[in-house]
């Protein structure tokens, strides 16, 4: 089991290495635009629904801020996370990004007076993936947890093209995404 977690681990370290790598060499404009308009295929799964939980990304995460601004524009509420207490995830309703707070390990999150909600889809961030709809996150095993309590809603990771790798290892714990959605392609 520990060698398990050390190639996790590892993997963690060099992916996230490729993503810094591959987006310090976009451009401002480039990086913005990679994620605009959902796809197709994104587009038809949360154009009908009422609630989308997303991230607010960080770094160099796949970006949401062009995602965001289009569900708002179609009328679809925005849910972010936030890290409980209880070393869970929940998701909040939030009218825009300005009503965020630094949160667990300084990541911007909602407030506690933002309502509580179970959103229609998740999109969730991620290290690295493989293209059977495998996900290694941060290590938290947060997501893992949301994922497990709301086994119907649609799981959704967004990363750039560049986390792909062919195999994640995974543990009983780690629960699989439906589909991913790079700057390239969407994976289903």
């Amino acid at each position: 089991m520990n060698s398990l977690r050390d190639n996790k681990k590892r993997l963690r370290e060099e992916y996230r290495r490729r993503r810094d790598a591959f987006v310090g060499q976009l451009d401002i404009a480039s990086r913005n635009l990679s994620f605009r308009r959902p796809p197709s295929p994104l587009a038809r799964l949360i154009e009908p629904v009422q609630i989308v939980a997303l991230y607010r990304s960080v770094g160099s995460e796949a970006p949401t801020e062009r995602i965001i601004e289009y569900l708002t524009e179609i009328g679809v509420k925005i849910a972010l996370p936030r890290v409980t207490e209880g070393d869970s995830l929940e998701f909040r309703l939030v009218a825009g990004t300005d009503m965020l707070v630094s949160g667990f390990k300084d990541i911007p999150e909602p407030d506690e007076t933002c309502p509580l909600v179970d959103p229609d889809v998740i999109i969730a961030p991620l290290v690295a993936f493989d293209r059977s709809m495998k996900r290694l996150g941060q290590g938290g095993g947060y997501y893992d947890r949301i994922f497990e309590k709301h086994p119907d809603i649609p799981r959704i990771g967004l990363a750039w093209s560049v986390q792909e790798a062919s195999d994640i290892p995974t543990e009983a714990h780690d629960v699989p995404l439906h589909m991913i959605v790079t700057e390239c392609e969407i994976i289903e």
